[in-house]
Formats: C-alpha cells, sequence, structure tokens
C-alpha cells in the first residue's frame, strides 16, 4: 500500500519523489488525508486482487457474501460467524435470502464450509481453485483464464494451468 508519507517528509528523508498514487491522491483529491482510511491503522484484511477479475461468475448477493466472508476471516482464511450475525450484518430479511448464496459459493469452489458441534465454519479458498473448478466445469474459457493470468504475472505470482487437456485442431473443429 501506499504510504501516507507527505512531501515534507520525504525530504527529511532525503528522497523528493513521493509514490506514484500518493500523488495523484493530493494532485486530484487535495486535502484527502482525512477522507481516506490509513492502513498503517491496522484494521484491514487483504483481498485478493484477482477476484476482480472473478465477479463476472458471480451474483451480487454472491459477491457481497464472499466479501463479508473475506471480511470476517483471520489470516488463516477461516471465519465463523454465525447465519444470525451475516443475516443481521448483511441487512438480509432472513436466513432464506443468505443460505442459496453460501451454497452457491462452496458450489463454485470459492468456499468450504464445515459445522462441528453448533458452529459453521467458512474456509475462504484461494481464487486459483475457483478459477480451476470455472475451467474444468466449462464455464470459463482459455481466453479469460488468459487476462488472469496476464493479471498474476503483473503481481509476480505463479499462473494458473488450464486442467483440461489441451484440444488438437481436430478435436477444435
Amino acid at each position: 500500500m501506499a504510504s501516507e508519507e507527505t512531501l515534507d517528509e520525504k525530504k527529511e528523508s532525503g528522497s523528493t519523489r513521493l509514490p506514484r498514487d500518493l500523488r495523484y491522491r493530493q494532485q486530484l483529491f487535495p486535502g484527502s488525508d482525512e477522507l481516506v482510511f490509513k492502513v498503517s491503522d491496522k484494521g484491514f484484511v487483504p483481498v485478493p486482487i484477482i477476484l476482480r477479475k472473478l465477479f463476472r461468475y458471480l451474483s451480487s448477493p454472491e459477491t457481497r457474501v464472499l466479501l463479508y466472508l473475506c471480511l470476517r476471516a483471520s489470516r488463516y482464511s477461516i471465519c465463523y460467524p454465525s447465519t444470525d450475525e451475516m443475516v443481521h450484518e448483511l441487512g438480509l430479511t432472513s436466513k432464506k435470502n443468505l443460505i442459496p448464496h453460501l451454497e452457491s459459493l462452496e458450489h463454485k469452489r470459492f468456499i468450504s464450509t464445515r459445522t462441528s458441534g453448533s458452529k459453521t465454519y467458512y474456509l475462504i479458498y484461494d481464487p486459483r481453485v475457483a478459477i480451476k473448478h470455472l475451467l474444468q466445469t466449462g464455464q470459463m474459457r482459455r481466453e479469460e483464464l488468459f487476462e488472469i493470468n496476464d493479471l498474476y504475472a503483473d503481481l509476480n505470482q505463479s499462473l494458473v494451468t488450464d486442467p483440461r487437456p489441451e484440444q488438437s485442431e481436430e478435436t477444435a473443429l
């Protein structure tokens, strides 16, 4: 994340160049320092950037539920809010408006659920799991995987390999 340094702080440290996004923010949104969340204050969680490439495979309610679970998850990608708590915090009217979206996220391989005692636990998968599932089930084309891998390459992360066998030109016709 970009540092919250001011130009004066940079000059004191001997550097005069601010991070690009901070320069843009200061130029385009003067006085915005007090309006933005400061990651140095803690209270934030990482959400995989690659999820933006997968929104087209999720309904709006599924996206809300997945983001909620990501925001609740520990550093070990697990959380266990009650369904009543999720219904309340997501502003839903009942469990029947939540359960189908949880089931769909599990079916699409974005999450897993397990129950132990009276608690339900949610494991949030690395998006690569969902990507491979979407490829295997034919819901994602190789061209879309290329776009995803392009972003992974920009992030210096390992690429996703297509789990399906290569098509020869004869079988593709």
